[in-house]
């Protein structure tokens, strides 16, 4: 197998692992989950990239991790939001 096929199963791996412990732990937050998905993905695509080479699927991957990012961010500023009105 390639790393970007590893890397694939990989993700899907870390996702249902972190939705079967929110289950468990009774957490059922959507946007922890995405939290959690995007911190596997931005790991697996900093594994994943050549050293000495650029293919041309890596400008793709780019793009889904500032996508990815920026989603990050939306999560961070939601959170704060809510502390900021449950605080008040």
């Amino acid at each position: 197998m390639h790393k970007k096929d590893i890397a694939s199963v990989v993700l899907m791996v870390w996702m249902l692992a972190a939705s079967n412990l929110m289950g468990v732990l009774y957490g059922p937050d959507l946007r922890l989950f995405i939290a959690v998905a995007l911190v596997g993905f931005f790991t697996i695509t900093y594994t994943i990239r050549p050293v000495f080479s650029k293919p041309d699927y890596i400008r793709n991957i780019d793009r889904m991790a500032v996508a990815g990012a920026a989603l990050f961010g939306l999560v961070i500023c939601l959170r704060i939001l809510e502390l900021i009105e449950y605080w008040s």
